[in-house]
């Protein structure tokens, strides 16, 4: 039967509900007759774009659809596969089609494989419909009559329609659906999944993208409603797996995982070696009793489900895994509650090159009757699978893609994380529906946290949260996004199985930070008799302060001593979910004669008073007693309205019940809450010192950059969320200090792995967190990351606190040890000997002052030539070191000043620099250069230090001079 009379010409008014199509003795599913119109029309018009469909949907039948549209169009299409296995599966859909005999079809497909009954037309594009395998088209890259026939297969209107399209964008076979674009043809992607880790596009060589040319979609929703697919009950075992393990076990395995993760960039890549590398031939002793120890875990998983599967499949990430594990299992007996109670299981072994069998405890061939060894076709296994002849498939990538065994219903992912589109093809093969068995749902076992951090990353777009997702997920078309949400929303015990996973990995990862983050108390210190201790008085939400008023003989004047207490989980600078063994308590003190000001973390109220009073805060009984003035009280309550972008965090105010209670609030608030501002951003520098375990950090700090940041443990990860909280709260009491445009800041990280739970740090905070992945951006950000780190306003954290030879590597320089540490202090100190006032800080420029020789001299400097005067030598020096590659001519703003100043015939000029810049630049020279800067730096010091010697001597003899002739 014709499919629907002209389904392209059809209206568009045509309801997709009312159409029917019918293929061979198939009849299309509404949604899939709505998909094979879409694609009539888009072949007719020459148009290119994707068709997004879940597994299990008959992605089979769309694809025959558009061959019989196709050849009833008088267009050739050619059909992309990843492998022969797919590609038999299809054109067995074409055999089925009557209008499809009278095509030619050719086949693209190794010497060694036969596809169907009939004589094949081998490598020939002067055809029909041109069946083909992805790499037997890439291996004819360099035969000119193959290149030839892709252009007139485009000329003709060719269609490449690619199945399982995520798996096409090889840049080899990019080049010939290039080829085919530019001679006029058209592509369409089929696929699931259109996602890939490289971030490639499979219709790019036809100006076109999965994500922006959407010629259809099947919904999660649609298809389940059909009846083709089943849902998945999800089993996150991954705590379970844990138990079995052990602790140690599991902490080795992640910190080679991480490490893998972290040098390939790839989750896939790293998961395929995380168990792999202890079932080596060669692996230690140790590392074989964890390959024992991960068979054994997996073996009781199985076995705990077992009683109520059909037929279970167990994915592996390498063979000697997968050999051992199927070993394993072959040896076990099938529990009282199955149907084949005390038998052995029958378990089938696959990978792309080998298949092996065990049947009653022994290996045996295809039947039982076969003796082991003789080579096994894939397709010969499936079928026997299909007909009910194993219990559990194990497989290393075999069975994906394509793999239509209905019967699984237990479905194991025995290997570390995997990425979305892997994950999503696994469960696709057991979420077939299967009448014969009455299975109304598949279970899908994680033993390695994928869908923990699928769900997470598909949670936060469905928030509208993309900073807390992973790239590829914020890159998925929102149609997939929404399948992945129908996907996780039809098994209502997920999300409490995500909460409980979360909260083992948190209690996990805490107690294994055996680090204590509060400044604990030395019994050396001295705090004085309990009754001296500062008695806190309520100041705001979560804030308590204690002062005292001490008389200076000398100015004649009283002075204020004060403590600012701030309660961190009462006042909401720590989460709810904050770890329970964090300090609970900040204190930051001020005095008020010599300006100095201190912060520390402490565990208990008790301990922060004590800290108050070490530094001098005691208390004043004589002041305590004393009443506030109805003046004072009215100056407050005026303080407290002017800062109403503060009142969320400054209420309840607490009415002042003596002298020194108001005393505090007034100090806090005058002047614009200065004196506020300035403790709670000396308790905050106080909190990213203990959560990075830096020291001598700036209070506006510019970047915090995260390394391994996954390995972090909550205890710091939560000292950081508490650091953004407060400098939040510090940008909306101080918006002029800490506004955002003013004192920018952001954690980073250059790990695209990075957590969910990571990403939270800047949770409701309004920074950013950014992941740096591309190489362009990571050497672009070089030269700033040199001179945040130098200025100390950039800091980076890792697992175990200050990273600092990995900074420093990323920043460029070029050494990391104490002698080079020792080389940049020294530049730094020969910079102070040089400049006009003598003392530099962080953010500060520097003056050099040359007369006009001097000057001069600079601007008529060659390359390679040391100049004569040791002033002008040492500024060209510095100037080069500035430059763009260290060499010159050099440009830039010291040079135009010598230029002005050579223009007026000034006779001094001051040459300024920025201190961070240049201290960034000397530390990424070579040895050799830093050694020649800081002996020429030390040559211009001693110059100018035996100058500025003379020009006193003579200054003074001057001076005397004139005395004696005015006598």
């Amino acid at each position: 039967m014709r499919p629907l009379s002209k389904p392209a010409d059809a209206s568009d008014g045509v309801s997709a509900i009312s159409l029917i199509r019918v293929l061979g003795d198939k009849q299309a599913e509404p949604y899939q007759a709505r998909i094979m119109l879409s694609l009539r029309q888009a072949i007719r018009r020459g148009r290119s774009g994707a068709v997004l469909a879940p597994t299990g949907s008959g992605k089979s039948l769309m694809a025959a659809a558009a061959a019989e549209d196709a050849f009833d169009l008088g267009k050739p299409i050619l059909i992309l596969h990843p492998d022969s296995s797919l590609l038999r599966q299809n054109y067995a859909q074409l055999q089925a089609i009557p209008s499809l005999r009278k095509a030619r079809v050719a086949f693209f497909v190794a010497k060694t494989e036969v596809i169907g009954n009939d004589p094949m037309l081998r490598n020939s594009l002067n055809a029909d419909v041109i069946m083909a395998t992805n790499m037997s088209l890439v291996n004819k890259l360099d035969d000119e009559d193959f290149l030839r026939g892709l252009d007139e297969f485009g000329r003709r209107g060719g269609i490449a329609l690619i199945d399982e399209g995520h798996k096409a964008a090889a840049e080899q076979l990019s080049k010939i659906l290039q080829r085919i674009a530019w001679a006029g043809g058209s592509g369409i992607v089929l696929t699931a999944t259109p996602f890939r880790t490289d971030g490639q596009d499979p219709l790019d060589p036809f100006g076109a993208s999965i994500e922006h040319d959407l010629i259809d979609v099947a919904t999660y929703d649609e298809v389940l409603a059909s009846g083709r697919t089943v849902r998945t009950r999800f089993d996150i075992a991954t705590g379970e797996f844990e138990r079995h393990l052990g602790a140690d076990a599991v902490r080795l395995i992640e910190t080679a995982f991480l490490a893998l993760l972290a040098e390939s960039k790839s989750v896939d890549q790293a998961s395929q070696q995380a168990f792999s590398r202890f079932f080596k031939p060669d692996a230690s002793e140790g590392d074989r009793a964890i390959a024992e120890l991960i068979v054994a875990a997996l073996v009781r998983i199985w076995d705990a489900r077992a009683a109520t599967a059909v037929l279970a499949m167990i994915h592996c990430d390498s063979v000697e895994f997968a050999k051992a594990l199927s070993g394993a299992l072959a040896a076990q007996r099938m529990p009282q509650e199955h149907s084949r109670a005390g038998e052995h299981p029958r378990v089938a072994f696959v990978v792309a090159g080998e298949i092996r069998i065990w049947r009653n405890g022994r290996e045996t061939g295809l039947s039982s009757d076969d003796a082991p060894g003789r080579k096994i076709k894939r397709d010969d296994l499936l079928n026997t699978a299909r007909a009910g002849e194993f219990d559990i498939l194990v497989n290393v990538n075999a069975l994906g893609v394509g793999t239509d065994v209905p019967q699984i219903d237990l479905n194991i992912l025995a290997c570390q994380e995997r990425s979305i589109g892997p994950v999503k093809q696994i469960s696709g093969r057991g979420e077939r529906s299967h009448k014969a068995t009455r299975k109304t749902h598949q279970v899908f076992v994680d033993v390695g946290n994928s869908i923990l951090r699928i769900f997470n990353d598909i949670d936060a777009m469905r928030r509208n949260d993309p900073e807390r997702c992973r790239r590829q997920v914020r890159g998925l078309a929102a149609p997939i996004r929404e399948q992945f949400e129908a996907w996780f929303d039809k098994d209502p015990t997920l999300r409490d199985q995500i909460e409980e996973r979360q909260r083992q990995i948190w209690l996990r990862l805490g107690e294994s930070d055996r680090e204590h983050y509060e400044d604990p108390l030395d019994p050396s210190m001295s705090w004085g008799e309990e009754d001296t201790l500062p008695l806190p008085k309520p100041f705001a939400l979560g804030m308590m302060a204690a002062g005292m008023r001490r008389y200076d003989s000398e100015t004649k004047k009283f002075s204020s001593r004060l403590a600012l207490f701030c309660d961190l989980y009462q006042s909401g600078i720590y989460g709810a979910e904050a770890v329970q063994d964090l300090p609970r308590w900040l204190v930051a003190t001020h005095d008020e004669k010599t300006g100095a000001q201190q912060a520390f973390l402490c565990s208990t109220l008790d301990v922060a008073r004590k800290y108050a009073a070490f530094v001098g805060i005691r208390y004043d009984g004589e002041y305590e007693q004393s009443l506030p003035s109805d003046k004072q009280r009215r100056f407050l309550a005026s303080l407290q309205k002017e800062k109403p972008q503060a009142q969320p965090w400054l209420v309840p105010f607490a009415d002042a019940m003596s002298a020194t209670q108001i005393a505090c609030g007034i100090d806090l608030l005058k002047d614009r809450a200065v004196l506020l501002v300035a403790l709670l951003a000396a308790g905050a520098t106080r909190l990213i010192e203990r959560a990075t375990g830096a020291h001598g950090l700036q209070p506006k700090l510019r970047s915090i950059i995260l390394d391994r940041p996954n390995q972090i443990t909550p205890q710091r990860r939560d000292l950081l969320a508490a650091y953004c909280r407060l400098r939040q709260r510090l940008g909306e009491i101080s918006p002029l200090w800490f506004d955002r445009k003013v004192a920018p800041f952001s954690i980073t990280t250059y790990d695209p792995s990075v957590l969910p739970e990571i990403r939270n740090v800047v949770s409701a905070t309004g920074f950013g967190f950014f992941v740096i992945e591309d190489p362009d951006k990571e050497e672009a950000l070089k030269p700033r990351l040199a001179e945040g780190l130098m200025n100390a306003s950039i800091v980076a954290v890792g697992p175990k606190g200050p990273t600092e030879a990995w900074i420093r590597q990323k920043a460029g320089f070029t050494r990391h040890d104490d002698a080079a540490r020792a080389r940049e202090h020294g530049f730094r100190l020969a910079l102070e000997d040089l400049c006009d006032a003598g003392k530099i800080s962080r953010q500060s420029t520097i003056a050099i002052t040359l007369n006009r020789l001097e000057y001069v001299e600079v601007a008529s400097a060659k390359p390679g030539r040391e100049l004569t005067r040791a002033m002008a030598d040492v500024v060209k020096d510095l100037m080069i070191v500035l430059g763009q590659d260290g060499q010159m001519p050099i440009e830039g703003a010291q040079v135009e000043a010598i230029r002005t100043a050579i223009a007026n015939n000034i006779p001094e000029w001051a040459v300024e620099f920025q201190v961070a810049k240049l201290c960034a630049r000397y530390a990424q020279q070579t040895v050799p250069n830093q050694k020649k800067i800081l002996k020429s730096l030390e040559r211009a010091a001693t110059f100018k230090k035996n100058r500025d010697a003379f020009l006193r001597a003579r200054q003074q003899a001057s001076t005397g001079d004139r005395k004696v002739a005015s006598r």
